[in-house]
């Protein structure tokens, strides 16, 4: 079962002071040039921006009762997260979206066996600047007339003649970003293929504020970076078809997979041979055992129960025989946001 849509909300709420840097502003969490040695007792957690809060609530929790143990994590993109993955530099990656078959193929090619865990679900949302009283919904159709490559939208009045005749700046993430894929590909028909003059950025707090000082300014992120900054933008609802009621993104509507095209699930990918340190063991065990409080202290909307048992399941073939409850649990000695 999900956390209550109600207290998942306030829980929310209790985020939006919180502040991230952004994806290749995280210079001193990791070094991603020489391979780093196999004999620390350190795991490293690289990706996606969106998930980043997720596993970030992770670190933040695990350090709390291992402090021996040293949790980088940093968030260069999902497609970044799988480049350094593939060479070697980090044992899990953060995922917005599932791994690529060219990545696939790269990794067996390198003898390289991995294991996804399903550890939220998120709501990509569409934002316009807060003094933007006009854009209330779009369709899907709109979005792509909006998005897609050679794109003659340019100001709001091409989209709809009632609309002021200015010019629209758009906001993305960039092409390493797995929300840019998902997002391309929800709503072009095509992944990574978008508009011309799109100002683009790793680090979605740039383009939280992007969107948020400039008056025509549109883009589109994480949920949770949205609920973390609603008093500085606005979202947008989004219509899924002609006969379909516009929604926005929220804590229900993204629980209920009602928030269609842009509802989708959140991973991670553990290296197998990482997987066998202690160190990896010990930092997975505990990311699992409270994924539900940890996923709601990201901003997103936990796996089901059916998911939690499937995530169990799969970590005891990681683990054959061996005991893959988590020893003392931070998060879990915590009131959970829900409860609040």
């Amino acid at each position: 079962m999900f956390l209550m849509p109600g207290k998942l909300a306030m829980a929310g709420l209790a985020l939006a002071g919180l502040t991230l840097a952004g994806c290749r502003s995280h210079k001193t969490d990791t070094a991603a040039g020489p391979k780093r040695s196999k004999a620390a007792a350190t795991v490293v957690v690289d990706g996606s921006s969106t998930v980043y809060r997720i596993s970030k609530a992770a670190q933040e929790a695990f350090e709390a009762v291992n402090p021996d143990i040293t949790v980088v994590v940093d968030n260069h993109g999902t497609g970044g997260g799988f480049s350094r993955y593939l060479q070697d530099e980090v044992d899990i990656v953060d995922a917005s979206r599932t791994a690529k078959p060219d990545e696939e193929s790269k990794a067996k090619a390198q003898g390289i066996e991995w294991t996804r865990f399903l550890v939220g679900y998120d709501g990509i949302t569409l934002v316009v600047n807060s003094k933007n009283t006009f854009v209330k919904s779009l369709t899907v159709e709109q979005l792509k007339k909006l998005w897609q490559p050679d794109s003659s939208v340019k100001t709001w009045k091409d989209l709809d003649a009632s609309w002021p005749d200015r010019k629209i700046i758009f906001y993305s993430p960039d092409n390493d970003s797995g929300t840019f894929e998902f997002f391309t590909e929800a709503i072009v028909g095509k992944a990574k293929s978008q508009r011309d003059g799109v100002q683009q950025s790793s680090d979605d707090n740039t383009l939280v504020s992007g969107v948020a000082n400039d008056e025509d300014g549109m883009g589109y992120f994480g949920y949770a970076y949205y609920a973390a900054n609603k008093e500085r933008l606005r979202a947008v609802a989004v219509q899924n078809g002609a006969e379909a009621k516009p929604l926005l993104p929220s804590p229900e509507t993204i629980a209920d997979k009602s928030y269609k095209p842009l509802s989708r699930p959140l991973f991670i990918y553990v290296k197998n041979s990482a997987a066998r340190r202690p160190e990896i063991k010990q930092f997975l065990n505990f990311y699992l055992e409270n994924i539900q409080t940890l996923a709601v202290k990201g901003g997103y909307d936990p796996p089901a129960a059916d998911e939690l048992k499937e995530n169990k399941a799969t970590l005891g073939k990681l683990y054959p025989g061996a005991e893959t409850a988590a020893t003392a649990s931070a998060a879990g000695s915590q009131p959970s946001p829900a409860s609040k």
